[in-house]
């Protein structure tokens, strides 16, 4: 089971923004002082500091409206220093070794921005380096993981993310996108190249209510992103009447004990969880995710978001 330190006796409840931005359309400024706000410590054991949590915790389905900057990575000097650059080729996007488009909204070049990741886009590429400089309205899956926070000098600086991007609108003009199947390198499996349960085990969490802050330590900053695994389905939830995404209890032989997942709505693997009946043994494909509202009970806990769902 996740490690988890013992709650105090009288724990106050988490401190609420005054702001609210659940359900909210976000603009790029507000939404990047709060993703880049976190703050790292590199001795052992290593440690990220993570202010503004409650609100954090709120989001999941996200828009947020921008400017599509240049492609730039992010260096981390100091716990919170930023160092921001060019990326290669004065920031022309390129696709990554998943098929996906990383790309980074924002304000200003060289400054704070949100990084999204569009999946299987080499059909848009053309179309986001023409449009550096135009205003974006993005939708998508807000999502944390620790693959690459900034202890390395090689990470692209980043815990939070708009990935799986799900509808862009480029000066007005919006096009939706299917939760989908990356390229089959970029897919890695529970225990292979590495046993996440081993990392998972380790990571501790402890929420601050009084600053609401979450400090995480014993990560190594190298976690997977795309996952496959076997296991079986339990307590399916479609939220047919909603527009809540569907959720279910992922069981797995590999992970050792359950886990919440979601499917987002109108995606196809909502459609495939829907059709999957009685069955309930299947092959998926999923993206980690550190439980928010979990870690704010003091809990490292991962879930995990559908991609592809196939009953065997």
């Amino acid at each position: 089971m996740p490690k988890a330190r013992p709650a105090k006796k009288k724990r106050s409840k988490p401190r609420k923004s005054s702001s609210g931005l659940k359900g909210k359309t976000l603009d790029a400024n507000t939404l990047s002082a709060l993703l880049n706000a976190y703050k790292i410590g590199t001795a052992a054991p290593k440690t990220i500091i993570v202010p503004n949590a409650s609100q954090l915790a709120s989001l999941q389905d996200v828009t947020v409206t921008g400017t599509l900057l240049k492609k730039q990575l992010v260096h981390l000097t100091a716990p919170a220093q930023r160092q921001v650059r060019l990326a290669a080729n004065d920031g022309t996007y390129t696709l990554e070794g998943d098929g996906d488009i990383h790309f980074d909204l924002g304000v200003k070049q060289l400054q704070p921005h949100v990084p999204c990741e569009l999946q299987n886009a080499k059909a848009w590429l053309a179309t986001f380096r023409s449009s550096v400089g135009a205003t974006l309205q993005v939708s998508g899956f807000f999502r944390c993981l620790f693959e690459h926070p900034g202890f390395h000098p090689s990470d692209d600086a980043h815990i939070f993310e708009v990935h799986p991007v799900r509808a862009v609108s480029i000066n007005g003009k919006m096009q939706a996108f299917d939760v989908d199947i990356p390229d089959q390198p970029s897919i890695h499996t529970w225990t292979s190249p590495h046993n996440l349960n081993d990392q998972d085990n380790r990571i501790q969490v402890q929420y601050d209510s009084t600053k609401d802050t979450l400090t995480f330590t014993g990560m190594d900053g190298q976690d997977e992103n795309y996952v496959a695994v076997a296991g079986t389905v339990s307590a399916v939830n479609l939220h047919m009447t909603s527009n809540n995404p569907a959720t279910f209890t992922f069981t797995s032989p590999d992970i050792g004990r359950p886990l919440e997942a979601i499917c987002l709505k109108g995606t196809s693997a909502s459609k495939q969880l829907g059709a999957l009946g009685d069955k309930t043994n299947v092959k998926m494909i999923v993206l980690r995710n550190i439980d928010f509202a979990k870690a704010l009970k003091s809990q490292y806990v991962i879930n995990l978001l559908a991609i592809d769902i196939q009953a065997h």
